[in-house]
């Protein structure tokens, strides 16, 4: 599978004589292609829809999130995690990059995700106005939710199995990242600040805004869309059937969820060791289809 590596301005952030490899994250390159794109990629418009709004606020929200751990990198010694800052830098500027281009695809004359942005940057804009620790908390919360829904879809494969090949790979690879790095922010956070009640008030902000937020683009999507996403019987059972499994993804991930109130928690404690094995393989399995050096995946 092709890897890059960490820009050289963020490794020259490093002393040569510290400089060191990420253990256990891989900054790699996507086999998605934005070709050909559906506005419907699933059997239900309802998941379709969902993940198109997640899509459309990645690549505002991975550039943030970089921001805000570039902003402190400077405090920190540790040279191991200053090797995982650098990786993550690497995956979450690939992510932003695959998401952009997703969603100028889909982009259509009758749907429209284009008007999200405007919102999007006025959100960022406000971010940006808080100090380097509350700017922080803030992506250390949103990084515990995109791990949580990572980890739910690659535990639970149902939806990624319905998926057409190039948006699975995109799904996956995007999923397996979030896991592989989850615990970047956190330390960067943890190492600098270490606010256990700033951290709680975050992830109680964010809980609000991300659900609210992703509700909302949803529903806008699934309107524009509603001919075909809410005009006959088996499309609304379709739709009423994945709203009972995101209903299950909400009560499964809730253990996980709360866990982050803990003063003592991190991370590392939700194991994902086999989970990444497994899904690792299955990346490396793809790529070699896609580049022709394999038959059939496993």
């Amino acid at each position: 599978m092709n890897t890059m590596t960490a820009s050289s301005t963020d490794i020259a952030m490093i002393a040569p004589q510290a400089r060191v490899k990420s253990d256990n994250i891989t900054i790699r390159r996507t086999k998605f292609k934005s070709l050909d794109l559906n506005k419907q990629y699933t059997k239900s418009a309802l998941m379709s829809h969902l993940l198109t709004a997640l899509s459309a606020s990645f690549p505002q929200g991975e550039h943030f999130f970089v921001e805000t751990v570039r902003n402190v990198r400077e405090q920190i010694s540790d040279p191991q995690l200053q090797a995982d800052i650098s990786a993550f830098i690497g995956q979450e500027s690939m992510h932003a990059r695959a998401h952009d281009q997703f969603n100028e695809q889909i982009q259509s004359n009758t749907y429209h995700l284009k008007k999200f942005d405007a919102l999007f940057a006025q959100e960022m804009i406000r971010l940006r106005t808080l100090s380097p620790r509350r700017q922080l908390a803030a992506t250390v919360a949103l990084e515990h939710f995109t791990a949580m829904i990572a980890g739910y879809l690659l535990k639970h494969p149902r939806l990624i199995q319905q998926l057409p090949e190039n948006m699975a790979s995109l799904w996956i690879w995007h999923a397996v990242e979030e896991i592989e790095h989850k615990h970047v922010a956190f330390d960067v956070y943890q190492s600098i600040f270490a606010n256990l009640a700033q951290r709680r008030r975050s992830m109680r902000t964010i809980t609000i805004g991300f659900l609210t937020s992703n509700a909302m683009m949803t529903g806008h999507l699934l309107w524009q869309d509603r001919k075909h996403s809410l005009g006959n019987i088996k499309q609304l059972w379709l739709n009423v059937r994945d709203l009972g499994l995101l209903t299950h993804m909400v009560l499964s991930l809730l253990p996980e969820y709360l866990a982050f109130y803990r003063e003592g928690f991190h991370p590392a404690q939700i194991d994902q060791t086999r989970l990444l094995t497994h899904w690792r393989r299955d990346l490396m399995v793809r790529a070699l289809v896609e580049d022709g050096n394999l038959a059939v995946s496993a």
